[in-house]
Formats: C-alpha cells, sequence, structure tokens
C-alpha cells in the first residue's frame, strides 16, 4: 500500500493557506492540493510532512508542529495522513520544485481545488472539533486509483 502526507499550513490568524498547483497525478493536474508526498522507508508521518513541505515550498516547519487531523485511505491502495499547521512562515513560501506554491486568502479560495479541499480546509479550522484521534475517512469510489 502506498502511503502519502499532505498538509496545510495556515497563517496565524488562519486567514490564509498555502496550496500547490498540482502537475502530476494526471487526475490533479492543474488543480490545487496541499503540499505532501510520499512517506519514506523508516520515516514517520510527520517527519514526512515536514520534508515534503521544506522541499516544495522552501519553508521548515518542524514535526513536532504539524497536527494530523484525518486519515483518508481507500483499502489496497493507499493512505493519506492530512496536517495543517499554523505560523506566519506560510507568507515565506515560494515555489521549489516544478509545482507553483501560491498563498491563499482562506475566506476566498480558489475555484480548481481537488474536490475534498473545499471541506478538508474548513475542518482543519474547526475549533470545535477534537483530533486527538485522526477522523478517518474510507473513500469507496473506483475511481482515480492512481495515486
Amino acid at each position: 500500500m502506498k502511503k502519502y502526507v499532505t498538509g496545510f499550513l495556515f497563517s496565524q490568524d488562519s486567514r490564509h493557506v498555502v496550496l500547490i498547483k498540482k502537475l502530476a497525478p494526471e487526475w490533479q493536474k492543474g488543480y490545487l492540493n496541499g503540499v505532501g508526498g510520499k512517506i519514506e522507508a523508516n520515516e514517520t508521518s510527520y517527519d514526512a510532512m515536514a520534508r515534503e513541505f521544506q522541499e516544495e515550498t522552501g519553508v521548515l516547519i518542524p514535526a513536532k508542529e504539524w497536527h494530523c487531523y484525518s486519515k483518508i485511505y481507500r483499502p489496497d491502495h493507499y493512505e493519506v495522513d492530512v496536517f495543517f499547521a499554523h505560523s506566519d512562515l506560510a507568507f515565506q513560501s515560494r515555489t521549489v520544485e516544478k509545482e507553483e506554491v501560491l498563498i491563499a486568502k482562506v475566506s476566498e479560495l480558489p475555484e480548481n481545488l481537488i474536490p475534498n479541499l473545499s471541506w478538508l480546509i474548513p475542518l482543519a479550522l474547526d475549533k470545535q472539533a477534537d483530533f486527538s484521534t485522526p477522523v478517518e475517512i474510507k473513500e469507496i469510489s473506483t475511481e482515480r486509483i492512481e495515486a
């Protein structure tokens, strides 16, 4: 099973979020997603989140500052640990690799989001939610398995 991380770095006041314009896989091409990637062998998802974010944005948010609030999975295909963090270092995020990094206003999210971001981003900001145990979401659709 393939294991991934994706994360949303919000400004300290939660008004802005860092997103990345995807080039691959094909079904994500041109859409905005959280910053992330594959978890490497012998790496925790927290360490992977910190590493991937730094590699793709040039900003280091230490692993201990990321909060895993959801696990999205499709049995026998993939698992994605979904994270958030808050820091005004969000404003220092920049494009480092081929995929363009953007800083979006949470109140004016672009239309070309990966569909589940329309609820994953607000969920991360829900002050009434208890994320001491990440919310597990099992995907059942047979579409988009090429992750």
